[in-house]
């Protein structure tokens, strides 16, 4: 059976990145002094604006929320506590290692994930911090330091705002001609009959420097391009707005912008209460954190904050909304989903452009109202009809829209790869951070009788919560093989440690793709085991990307590229000339989140031996089930993640693929048209891809296709033939658990933390 893990949907879309190199200690440049009854006019302010807008959101000045939060307290032991429990978890992370040490190959600063936590723990205790606003905004940068979509922890101070401001909330970046470089403009300037002045100034600092460093350390892309687009509104991303019209943290009382007409405007920034908060009885500080960051107090409340976590738990669901013929933002499509509103195809048309078809994927991963198989069998037959009706039309050339694909289930990027090209044989190499905790796990789940006999409720809840994480299979024969396709026959063929940077990994594995399934097959599998050959040429498809694809838009993406030398054409990016990224969202494999960790963590100690259990209890297991960072979260029920596996490119065993750069072949910017007419930047792509690339594409960067390179020999692991449902040693139960992980999920969250 396939496991349909998500790998992310840009996921955990987090922010806040800070612009150290190593460890140091957070800097706290003076006190800041607060007005001690900021919070207690919380609730009057609100009850006014109510009065006045009973149907609005409620809003207050942002100055007014920041003094607020400058006046809760930071408690040392809670602190320490906190951070503990972050550390256990953060071993997790696959990409420490490389973060404090990064290649050549990786455009953004170095940072020791560990080590400022650390520094964080040791401010906290020696008082050094102003609020706790402070404390939890230096752990939340420390995350996003890694620009990692996987990598993600919203503390609990975050529960009660989000920061606006409306004057900056629709600018734009355009070129005049897809070739110049771009300039900033409101939206609305664009759509009016008077002509449009350009933004050149935000806060009196030069626009673009200020959004690029506003970029370093508030956006969890890993390029400053991808960074770049991720601020901006186009077809595919209408909700965007810059880190400072929108944003988790205060970005100062007011925001300035100057034109290039000589024009200068301000305007008061704003902060909105989050849904369900209530300030009532806040008089304080103290009460602040009492109500929102003490976990024990009876009242602290939980937010509701929507995520694809619990989409995801939805298997199964029907979409009752009448179905639009069209997706926002697209034209009318020849196909499209079911209601995901993510896949849809296009046939263009005009002179030039007659043999060209469109597939649109803006994201892997279902829709709130649409369940698991709905969404994946959808998904199969939605590709499967846009070939087949291209094949019919005659059309011999294909542009495959990757923008704004953030990711999703893992084994939907496989699907399009095999229906584009059913012959070729798909790569996969990853590996795992050998955590304590991890290997701990391993060894406990394998160590478990085949006659294991469940003899109590808790035992009961332990086996269940095994059976149905996303995590057991990855460690436990017959849930992964190598990349070559021989099986691991023990626990500890997986455990044997790879070092890599310094640092120590499982063995290179690989998801088993050729396992059948009652409810949904691979193509190429089972009862989908003859497809129909290839419609499109690799020559004659490219992949259109504005950069942020992440997650398993990459393992697509470098399916192609790498594979088959498909071509790549980005779009966007910051207001410079030369190359740009084709693939800068995040590149792991996999994401793990917190509360999954947690729950194995409990079982194993539940299961394991009676001998162990306080050791476990402990130790790195024992902190890792408590979960005190997943009750000091936004929302416990969606805490945060880590990238749980590495995925590497199948000519470098060394370096995974987060760390390497890939630039596109061509690029160009957007057009003031082109944010609202998507079938103009599919012409573009034509033009730039078959037609004129010198004339279409930036000065620049045109960058000639990567051959395809020898497969790293550090893969060629075992001659052993492939295997298909290997059991050899894995006990009954883990066999049973690996088996049932087809309908796991991975749950992902996609946050733009605003």
């Amino acid at each position: 059976m396939v496991a349909f893990h998500q790998a992310k949907p840009n996921c955990w879309f987090v922010v806040l990145v800070a612009l150290v190199s190593a460890a140091p200690a957070p800097q706290i440049t003076s006190i800041v002094t607060a007005s001690p009854d900021a919070c207690a006019q919380i609730s009057p302010a609100t009850a006014s604006f109510l009065a006045q807008n009973p149907s609005a959101t409620p809003t207050i000045a942002a100055s007014l929320a920041h003094d607020c939060l400058q006046s809760v307290p930071n408690k040392p032991e809670p602190a320490k506590k906190l951070v503990n429990s972050l550390q256990a978890f953060v071993q997790w992370q696959s990409t420490l290692a490389w973060l404090k040490n990064p290649p050549s190959s990786y455009t953004l600063p170095a940072t020791d994930i560990v080590g400022r936590l650390s520094n964080i723990s040791a401010t906290s205790a020696s008082g050094r911090f102003a609020s706790e606003y402070d404390f939890q905004l230096a752990i939340f940068e420390t995350f996003t330091s890694a620009h990692d979509g996987h990598f993600a922890f919203r503390p609990d101070i975050f529960k009660a705002f989000g920061f606006r401001n409306a004057l900056a909330s629709d600018i734009v970046s355009v070129s005049s001609d897809g070739k110049a470089v771009p300039k900033l403009y409101h939206r609305a300037d664009l759509n009016s009959t008077t002509t449009a002045s350009a933004i050149t100034k935000i806060n009196g600092r030069d626009a673009a420097a200020f959004i690029e460093e506003l970029n370093l350390r508030f956006s969890s892309f890993q390029d400053p391009d991808s960074q770049w687009n991720s601020m901006f509104q186009t077809y595919a991303t209408p909700g965007t707005a810059l880190t400072v019209a929108a944003s988790l943290a205060f970005q100062g009382k007011s925001v300035t912008l100057t034109y290039e007409n000589g024009q200068e405007r301000t305007e008061e920034s704003f902060a909105v209460l989050r849904a369900g908060v209530d300030f009532a009885g806040i008089q304080s500080g103290e009460d602040f954190y009492n109500r929102f960051c003490n976990p024990d107090a009876a009242s602290a409340p939980t937010t509701t904050v929507v995520t694809s976590t619990t989409a995801t738990a939805r298997s199964t669901s029907t979409v009752v909304a009448t179905l639009s013929p069209t997706i926002r933002g697209y034209p009318s499509p020849i196909i499209r989903d079911s209601g995901s509103d993510s896949t849809s195809g296009y046939f263009l048309n005009g002179t030039g452009y007659e043999d060209v078809a469109v597939l649109a994927v803006s994201s892997f991963s279902n829709g709130a109202n649409v369940g698991t198989l709905e969404y994946l069998t959808n998904f199969q037959s939605t590709v499967e009809g846009f070939l087949s009706q291209s094949k019919i039309a005659g059309k011999r050339r294909l542009i495959v829209d990757l923008t704004a694909n953030g990711g999703g289930f893992v084994v939907a990027g496989y699907e399009l790869f095999a229906q584009l090209f059913p012959d070729v044989e798909m790569f996969q190499a990853n590996n795992l951070r050998l955590a304590d905790s991890l290997v701990n796990i391993a060894r406990i789940v394998d160590s478990l009788p085949a006659n294991f006999n469940v003899s109590t409720p808790a035992q009961l809840l332990a086996v269940q919560a095994l059976s149905s994480s996303a995590i057991i299979s990855n460690i436990i024969p017959g849930g992964v093989f190598r990349p070559e396709g021989s099986q691991f026959n023990s626990v500890e063929d997986i455990l044997a440690p790879v070092s890599l940077q310094g640092d120590l990994f499982t063995a290179y594995q690989a998801t088993p793709l050729n396992e059948t399934s009652a409810e949904f097959n691979l193509t190429g599998t089972g009862t989908r085991s003859n497809p129909p050959p290839a419609v499109f040429a690799p020559e004659n498809v490219v992949l259109l990307t504005d950069g942020t694809c992440g997650s398993t838009c990459t393992l697509f993406s470098y399916l192609m590229i790498l594979g088959l030398n498909i071509k790549t054409t980005a779009v966007g990016g910051r207001p410079i000339a030369g190359p740009m990224q084709s693939i800068a969202g995040v590149e792991g494999a996999q994401v793990f989140e917190l509360g999954d960790i947690s729950n194995v963590a409990s079982a194993v100690i539940e299961l394991g031996p009676e001998v162990r259990k306080a050791e476990l209890q402990n130790g790195e297991l024992g902190i890792l089930a408590e979960g005190y960072a997943i009750a000091r979260a936004t929302d416990p029920r969606s805490p945060g993640a880590v990238n749980g596996k590495n995925q590497f490119a199948s000519m470098d065993a060394q370096t995974p693929l987060q760390f390497l750069m890939q630039p596109a072949n061509c690029r160009f910017f957007y057009t003031a048209e082109m944010l609202t007419r998507p079938e103009l930047v599919w012409q573009r792509v034509v033009d730039a891809t078959w037609t004129d690339p010198e004339a279409m594409c930036v000065a620049g960067s045109r960058i000639v296709t990567n051959e395809s390179q020898a497969l790293d020999p550090l893969f060629r692991l075992s001659s052993e033939p492939p295997a298909v449902n290997a059991e050899s040693g894995a006990s009954g139960l883990t066999r049973a658990i690996s088996l049932t992980n087809m309908l796991v999920l991975l749950a992902t969250v996609l946050f733009s933390f605003c």
